[in-house]
């Protein structure tokens, strides 16, 4: 690999390299959030990340989507690799450097224990996406698979595999009683929309940072990271520079070390421009 002289830039997805009206998402109906048009980042956003390849730097996409649910309007920005699945997908260039999985009887517990208590989840993987929905609501995102029992899911563990999981439309409150098996498991993330994240312990998009930077051989200095929810609070450890987007979480604004615009308000390519990267 040849000698890496410029700056590593990670970019979080939702919420930072495009925008989402939440509110307006939350009172559409299944039908209609799958009829929404592919996510696409604004002409200024693939102009930045043109003007970082020439000058040198290195981008990837760093979000919690697995690969394939990354749209070929995020693939079009070019990117030098993918922090994906929240941290347990990592690729640099066409090598897979990390993969991660739930392994098969805590899956299976997860989901027991959730369909137990009725709450709907998500669960997502290299290859395949599933919403285990024990509450009896279809399918709302486009390209999943439905599921209703744990029997479904040891059905389709027969071939898939699955890194993380997600709640849509369920309160903190609604999660109290799993929360000592949760903690004692995954890492519990608020993604804003009314949507939370859970990782295994030790899987998250700081660790996905520096086993990407390590294969590079790229030091800390002059990384940086873009994000918006509490997944992305982990990469603030593991770069130099940490960028909070205007329309990120508090407790996501009160530790970056810069608050740019809103991913709205192209925010994105103006801290590039405010950091010489562009």
């Amino acid at each position: 690999m040849a000698e890496i002289t410029g700056a590593a830039a990670f970019f979080d997805v939702d919420g930072t390299l495009v925008w989402h009206d939440y509110e307006k998402i939350k009172t559409m109906t299944p039908e209609e959030v799958q009829a929404l048009p592919p996510i696409r980042p604004s002409r200024t956003v693939y102009e930045a990340f043109d003007r970082m390849r020439e000058a040198g730097n290195l981008t990837f996409i760093c979000t919690g989507r697995h690969l394939p649910f990354i749209p070929q309007s995020i693939r079009d920005l070019n990117p030098d690799g993918f922090v994906a699945g929240a941290g347990a997908f990592v690729s640099v260039g066409e090598e897979v450097v990390r993969a991660e999985f739930i392994e098969r009887d805590l899956l299976l517990e997860t989901a027991a224990r959730f369909v137990e208590a009725g709450l709907d989840i998500t669960l997502e993987g290299d290859d395949d996406n599933v919403e285990l929905n024990p509450s009896g609501r279809p399918a709302r995102l486009p390209g999943s698979r439905l599921a209703r029992t744990v029997d479904d899911v040891v059905e389709l563990m027969r071939e898939h595999r699955y890194s993380k999981f997600c709640t849509d439309g369920v309160s903190e409150r609604d999660l109290e009683p799993l929360r000592d098996f949760i903690d004692e498991h995954f890492t519990l993330c608020d993604l804003q929309g009314g949507v939370f994240e859970l990782s295994l312990i030790g899987v998250d998009k700081g660790t996905g940072i520096e086993a990407a930077l390590a294969h590079l051989g790229h030091g800390r200095k002059d990384t940086f990271a873009f994000g918006d929810s509490e997944n992305d609070l982990p990469m603030r450890g593991a770069v130099e520079t940490f960028v909070a987007m205007g329309n990120a979480l508090e407790n996501v604004r009160a530790v970056a070390d810069y608050v740019t615009g809103t991913a709205a308000e192209e925010g994105v390519p103006a801290a590039l421009e405010r950091f010489g990267l562009i």
